[in-house]
C-alpha cells in the first residue's frame, strides 16, 4: 500500500551509552548533540534532513530536580543544540516531566506533521547522572556543563504534580514506595504468599535481564542475574520497600542519550531518504489514569493502559497477537504486570516483554528511557519489515500512559491521530474514592508497604478505606514485631482504626 504524502514517519534514530564515566570533556549538551548528529547520519540524507528540521524538542533531565542541581546543568539546551546543528530557524521546545514523554511527543508531532504544521522534528533526551555523581564525589569540575546559547525555549505542555498533598505527607512520593503498593495489591489479588510472589516477579524480570545481557547498548548488559538473585534480599540488594530490592528498581545512575527524527512521507521522498529507513507510527493513544494513586478504586489494575492499548491497536488496524516486538515500560515489576494484564499479553509467553532489557537492567535514563526503546524498535523493524512493534511509555505512578504501534509498512487504514479527549472522559467518569485528610474511625487496608533502610524496616505505610467509603493514608505504629509481621504476611483486607495527626495519620490493627 502506498501511504499518503502527509503520513508521519520516523527516518533517523540513534542512541549512545557512555562507559567512560566521569569524562570531563563531555557535558550533557555534548551528549545530546552527539546523538542528534548520529540520528541525522542514520537517515542516510543527513545534510538534506538537517535543513528541513523546524522543531527541536528536548526531554527534561533528572538533574533538574532542584534549583541547586539545575543551576549546574543546561536547563534549556535547545537553543545551544540548534546553534551547533545549524538549525537557524528551528523552534525549540521542552517536554514535560514523565516517562511517557518520548512516546507522547512522537504521538503529538505525528499529528502536527500530518496536518502540515511542521516539516521535520528532532526529539532528544539524555542523562549523565553517573558522571555527575562521579565528578562531584571526586571533586571534579563541572563548571563548564551549563552552555546555554541565547534563544527561547517554549514549554507548551502544562506541568502537574503527580502526587497528592496527603501522599506527600506520608512519604508516598518516591516511585519505589508507590509501585510497591501496586505490587502488594497484585500479590493479594493473585493469592500469592510472599515467596510465591517473589518467584513470580523473578521469572518476569529475569526475561528482561537476559535481554539486557545480550544488548550492547545496555548499561549493565555484562551482569545477567537469575530470577532468585533478582528478588532476594541480600547485602548487595537489600529491601528498599517491600517487596522491592535494588535489582527490581529502575537503574538511573547511567550515562546515556538518544534521539529520533520524524518527518512525512512526502518530505522524505523530496529529501531523497530511502524507503528502507522509514518506520511508520500506524496507531497511537495517550490516556491518563485517575490522577492521584490514593483515589484509584483498584490499585492492582490500569484502565488507562487498557484503553490506550485497545485504541492504538484499533487505529493501526491490528490485534495484540499481531505484535511481534514490544517494549513494556518496566520501571518496576508491577508496571510490567499491570500493563501485560491490561493488554492481554502473557508475561511468560514466547514474546520478550522488552527489546532493550528494561529500566532496571538496560538502564533508566530519566524521562527519556522510552526514546531508547523507540530507537531500538526502529532498528529492529528495519531488519524485520513484515513485523509490528508496540511501545508503552508510563509517567508518574501508572498515571500518564502513551502507546505507539509501529511498522516498516503503512497501515491499510488512512492515518489519523484520533480524539483522545473522548478516551479521557471515559477514565474521568470512573468511580474513584476521595481522600480524607483528617480520617478518624474504622477502616480496612487496601494496600501497604514497609520502607526499609540499611538497618531494616523503618516505616509502615497504609492506603485504606474508611467504613464511610473515603480513602485514607496512614503510617503504622513503630513496632518491630509489627514490622516483622508486615514483612511476611499479607495484611490487605485486615481491619483497624485510623486517627488523624498533624505530621501523619496513624493506623492501628485490631
Amino acid at each position: 500500500m502506498n501511504a499518503a504524502d502527509n503520513t508521519p514517519i520516523l527516518v533517523g534514530v540513534s542512541q549512545r551509552t557512555y562507559r567512560d564515566t566521569g569524562n570531563t570533556n563531555r557535558t550533557p549538551t555534548d551528549a545530546l548533540h552527539d546523538v542528534l548528529e548520529l540520528a541525522l547520519k542514520n537517515s542516510g540524507r543527513g545534510e538534506a534532513l538537517r535543513g528541513a528540521i523546524d522543531t527541536l524538542c528536548t526531554e527534561p533531565s533528572l538533574l533538574e530536580v532542584s534549583a541547586e542541581l539545575g543551576a549546574l546543568i543546561s536547563r534549556f539546551p535547545g537553543p545551544e543544540l540548534a546553534k551547533r546543528l545549524g538549525l537557524k530557524d528551528a523552534r525549540c521546545l521542552k517536554a514535560p516531566d514523565g516517562g511517557n514523554g518520548p512516546q507522547m511527543l512522537i504521538n503529538h508531532f505525528a499529528k502536527e506533521l500530518n496536518q502540515g504544521q511542521r516539516r521535520a522534528v528532532a526529539i532528544c533526551g539524555g542523562e549523565l547522572t553517573a558522571s555527575f555523581k562521579n565528578l562531584l564525589g571526586g571533586g571534579g569540575d563541572i563548571s563548564h556543563w551549563p552552555s546555554d546559547a541565547a534563544g527561547e525555549t517554549q514549554q507548551p505542555w502544562a506541568e502537574r504534580s503527580g502526587t497528592h498533598a496527603e501522599e506527600l505527607r506520608h512519604n508516598l512520593w518516591l516511585p519505589t514506595h508507590m509501585y510497591a503498593l501496586f505490587e502488594n495489591a497484585l500479590r493479594h489479588r493473585y493469592g500469592h504468599s510472599l515467596s510465591e510472589h517473589q518467584e513470580h516477579m523473578g521469572k518476569i524480570m529475569q526475561g528482561l535481564s537476559d535481554t539486557a545481557a545480550a544488548n550492547p547498548d545496555a548499561w549493565s548488559y555484562q551482569r545477567p542475574r537469575s530470577a532468585k538473585q533478582l528478588v532476594s534480599f541480600e547485602e548487595r540488594s537489600p529491601c528498599l520497600a517491600l517487596p522491592y530490592n535494588k535489582y527490581l528498581c529502575a537503574q538511573m545512575n547511567i550515562d546515556m542519550a538518544a534521539a529520533v527524527i520524524m518527518t512525512t512521507v512526502g518530505t522524505a521522498r523530496e529529501l531523497g531518504i530511502n524507503e528502507d529507513q522509514w518506520i511508520y507510527l500506524n496507531g497511537c493513544a495517550d490516556v491518563n489514569e485517575v490522577w492521584y494513586v490514593a483515589e484509584r478504586a483498584d490499585l492492582s489494575r490500569s484502565s488507562a493502559v487498557a484503553l490506550a492499548g485497545e485504541t492504538a491497536l484499533a487505529r493501526a488496524g491490528c490485534h495484540i497477537d499481531d505484535i511481534a516486538l514490544m517494549d513494556i515500560y518496566s520501571c518496576f515489576p508491577s508496571a510490567v504486570e499491570m500493563a501485560c494484564e491490561a493488554l492481554n499479553i502473557d508475561p511468560f509467553g514466547e514474546r520478550p516483554l522488552s527489546i532493550t532489557g528494561g529500566l532496571p537492567y538496560f538502564g533508566g535514563p530519566g524521562h527519556g528511557y522510552s526514546l531508547h526503546a523507540v530507537v531500538t524498535l526502529v532498528e529492529q523493524l528495519r531488519e524485520r519489515p513484515n513485523d509490528n512493534g508496540l511501545i508503552t511509555a508510563n509517567g508518574w505512578y501508572m498515571t500518564k500512559e502513551s502507546i505507539g504501534i509501529y511498522s516498516a509498512k503503512p497501515s491499510e487504514m488512512h492515518w489519523q491521530r484520533g480524539d483522545d479527549a473522548a478516551l479521557q472522559t471515559q477514565i474521568d467518569a470512573q468511580p474513584h474514592q476521595l481522600i480524607d485528610d483528617t480520617p478518624n474511625g474504622n477502616g480496612r487496608v487496601d494496600s501497604f508497604t514497609v520502607v526499609c533502610d540499611n538497618n531494616g524496616p523503618k516505616q509502615g505505610i497504609i492506603i485504606g478505606s474508611l467504613d464511610s467509603g473515603a480513602r485514607f493514608i496512614a503510617h503504622t505504629e513503630q513496632d518491630n514485631a509489627l514490622f516483622a509481621q508486615l514483612m511476611t504476611e499479607d495484611v490487605i483486607g485486615q481491619r483497624g482504626v485510623v486517627s488523624s495527626g498533624e505530621q501523619h495519620n496513624l493506623f492501628r490493627f485490631k
